[in-house]
């Protein structure tokens, strides 16, 4: 019994293909007799809808302000400040220092050990320290870029459409599909498939009916933004110790001229790295391209924001004794420099 069930099954396929089979041989055959020799079948202008897709893209790049209009090209554009640096403009600023007075003062209770702060509390004599030389204000740079990397590209994908079950064909795009078909031939017929046949006796029921839309081309667009805050030597630093170096008021400067402190010599730090080699560690972090893509269209990199702040350690020279000692103090803090904040600075 289970034989004959299965013999008719295969009847019934055949039955299908053939019947498939006929249709499409009719139809090249209208379309050849449709058609004169001497002219190729009718096929769709590629070129007016790649036309469309330029324009599109023209006007959607020219809308956020990337491409001129007359411009066409878009293979390999880059757009924005942050791929020149002399594109960019760098605010710098300074951090004013706690007096120098007051920096001599902290300097020198440092040098003291317990017991001559306690002498000095209760008035009475104990061994001076003596600041040697003037005092010393060292200007050290620190960066912080901020800005955000803007890519369009495109990309082919495919797509599956689900349908109805009582579906058994759809029209897309002019082009005609058997969902009946396009099934068998994708799954060649197996089993389980056979099974839900025979238990079934329709190819309206079991498996949920979809059709793929393959080559679809997508206009996608990929953005990242990011800081950076690094040191003059080229130690990158986190936002927190950033904030803690330069959360004190500053203000602009426009030359190296303004950075003067009175009662003190200054020293101003010049970076082991130049203003290109931070544009180009930022680039690093924030540039993420897309993984897959046919074609980049626009590839915008912008800094938004770009500054460079001078922080002021204070270096005085003191003397107990015949042994003289150099005392860092923060000048911004007014505490004494600790070796965490020398080695982030160095």
């Amino acid at each position: 019994m289970s034989e004959s069930r299965d013999h008719a099954l295969d009847e019934i396929i055949s039955s299908l293909n053939s019947i498939r089979e006929q249709l499409d041989e009719g139809l090249e055959a209208s379309t050849t007799k449709g058609t004169p020799d001497s002219k190729e079948p009718r096929k769709p202008n590629e070129d007016e809808g790649s036309f469309a897709l330029e324009e599109y893209l023209a006007t959607r790049l020219q809308q956020i302000g990337e491409v001129a209009p007359e411009r066409k090209e878009f293979e390999g554009l880059r757009t924005g400040n942050g791929w020149d640096a002399n594109q960019v403009i760098e605010q710098v600023f300074r951090i004013d220092p706690i007096p120098i007075k007051r920096a001599v003062e902290i300097a020198c209770s440092t040098n003291r050990s317990s017991k001559e702060r306690m002498l000095n509390f209760l008035r009475r004599s104990g061994e001076d320290v003596k600041v040697v030389g003037t005092p010393i204000v060292e200007f050290v740079p620190v960066w912080k870029v901020r800005g955000f990397h803007e890519c369009y590209y495109l990309r082919t994908n495919s797509y599956r459409v689900n349908v109805r079950d009582d579906v058994v064909g759809v029209e897309v795009e002019g082009r005609s599909r058997d969902l009946i078909l396009e099934r068998k031939q994708r799954h060649f017929i197996p089993a389980a498939v056979v099974h839900r046949f025979q238990r079934l006796g329709s190819f309206l029921l079991g498996d949920s009916k979809y059709f793929v839309i393959s080559n679809a081309t997508e206009l996608a667009a990929k953005r990242s933004q990011s800081e950076l805050a690094i040191t003059g030597a080229g130690r990158t630093l986190d936002l927190d110790q950033y904030s803690n170096l330069t959360a004190w008021r500053s203000k602009r400067i426009f030359d190296s001229t303004e950075l003067k402190v009175r009662g003190a010599r200054v020293q101003v730090r010049e970076p082991a790295v130049s203003k290109e080699d931070v544009l180009k560690k930022f680039r690093e972090e924030v540039i993420h391209m897309p993984e897959r893509f046919k074609q980049i269209l626009s590839s915008r990199l912008h800094v938004t924001e770009m500054r460079r702040v001078y922080i002021p350690l204070i270096r005085i020279s003191v003397q107990k004794g015949l042994v003289p000692r150099e005392i860092v103090v923060n000048g911004t803090s007014g505490e004494p420099a600790d070796s965490e904040l020398l080695e982030l600075l160095e």
